[in-house]
């Protein structure tokens, strides 16, 4: 069974949100059919996106890249897909509405961070175990195919939340399917813009 610290956590980006600097983490899990790479992160960035978000990538390590063998996204806005590229050929996880939005819906993304050459994408419609202890389930509200991914630890569920809520405290509101979710699960909780995991409680 994985062990609570086969979780790994590391800086993918920074950008500019109401001028303060968000940092951006992506996470790893250590399974024994290889590692596991849950968002990528940026690599680089557009002149569009310097304008708005002032956005710092701060690229993955080479021999980590080397080493993954899974890549998953949650959704798929740049700060979450810009490094996918570095994996052509790679089956990378995601909901199928989340793909389809990507690649219908304007401003929503940048297209050819989602569709590079040698793209490969596993869509999948609803929740689904891609590893032993290792789950992908709907958790819509950030964006309407937005998941979360549920790791089984020997010390009980572990949640990669992505942006199912910017902070705990948002989380808490339970206004989306997404939040209350990640509330009914009461588990230990990683997000995109925190530090450190909690678990979530709702708000009052």
């Amino acid at each position: 069974m994985l062990k609570r610290d086969d979780i790994g956590i590391h800086l993918g980006s920074e950008v500019v949100f109401d001028g303060q600097t968000w940092p951006g983490f992506v996470h790893t899990i250590e399974h024994r059919d290889g590692l596991v790479l849950v968002d990528t992160g940026m690599i680089d960035s557009t002149r569009e996106l310097d304008a708005e978000w002032s956005p710092t990538p701060h690229p993955l390590d080479p021999e980590l890249v080397r080493r993954v063998a899974v890549v998953i996204n949650t959704h798929l806005h740049f700060d979450h897909c810009g490094g996918n590229r570095l994996f052509p050929g790679l089956p990378i996880h995601v909901q199928a509405r989340e793909l389809a939005d990507a690649r219908s819906q304007d401003g929503y993304t940048i297209r050819e961070w989602v569709d590079f050459p040698g793209a490969t994408y596993a869509e999948h419609d609803g929740e689904v175990e891609i590893l032993s202890g290792v789950r992908l389930v709907p958790a819509p509200g950030h964006s309407d195919g937005h998941q979360i991914v549920v790791v089984e630890t020997d010390e009980g569920p572990v949640v990669l939340g992505g942006d199912v809520g910017y902070s705990f405290r948002e989380i808490g509101e339970a206004d989306t399917p997404g939040k209350r979710l990640v509330l009914e699960l009461a588990a230990p909780t990683y997000l995109a813009h925190s530090r450190e995991p909690h678990v979530p409680r709702r708000s009052g």
